[in-house]
């Protein structure tokens, strides 16, 4: 089920291995920031059908990064007249190549077909659907092309893998993990203007985001730098 958070924006808890799923509703473009797996994709669709919308109707698909968890469910969305995928170039470029080590699709014993990313983003890209508008950061770590996206306006932040709620973060131990990189993206986020979080897994940060993404970036420090 979602949760309304802000103005056009609403955010579903993951099930299982699922990610979380952020809707963005702006009128004739609607958005989802990961998908999940799609192993839930019917349970998804009763979801948005809630708020009067459907999987059918989604119109853009901002991946904040290639694992499987976030990505699976894009796959039944591939039918959607017009469908945009926006993913980090660093993995973008590889999945177009047919390169799916990064999904981790194999791990799950699963292999996924090849599929187009349309919109591959870089830093400081700004997004903009009507009265929404996301700016785009680079913060590899968990994976080298993994994104936050900052809704200023709103000082909404969704973090995707790299922070979680309580001063946690993502983990570092998968193919182009990089601990360091992730002590230097979670550092960048506990510099900016935010109160609200939504995280690929866990629970939203709704008050106070800020201050959780400092504990997170001190206890990476601590434990990649010391």
């Amino acid at each position: 089920m979602f949760n309304r958070i802000a103005e056009s924006f609403y955010f579903e808890i993951s099930r299982s291995f699922d990610s979380n799923i952020t809707y963005i509703d702006c009128g004739d473009r609607q958005i989802l920031v990961d998908t999940g797996t799609g192993l839930f994709a019917d349970s998804l669709n009763g979801s948005l059908g809630k708020l009067g919308t459907s999987l059918d109707r989604i119109t853009d698909v901002i991946l904040t990064h290639s694992h499987i968890d976030h990505l699976g469910g894009i796959f039944r969305l591939l039918k959607n007249d017009g469908l945009q995928i926006y993913l980090h170039q660093l993995e973008g470029e590889r999945i177009n190549s047919g390169d799916m080590e990064l999904t981790l699709a194999r791990d799950f014993g699963s292999d996924i077909p090849s599929f187009k990313v349309g919109q591959l983003l870089r830093d400081g890209q700004i997004l903009k659907f009507g009265d929404v508008e996301l700016l785009v950061l680079h913060t590899p770590g968990h994976s080298e092309g993994s994104i936050c996206l900052h809704e200023r306006n709103m000082g909404i932040m969704i973090t995707g893998d790299t922070m979680f709620t309580g001063g946690s973060f993502g983990r570092v131990d998968l193919p182009s993990g990089d601990p360091e990189a992730l002590v230097r993206s979670l550092k960048r986020l506990s510099e900016l203007d935010f109160s609200v979080a939504l995280p690929g897994h866990m629970s939203p940060v709704t008050s106070g985001a800020k201050r959780s993404a400092q504990l997170s970036y001190e206890f990476a420090r601590e434990m990649f730098m010391t």
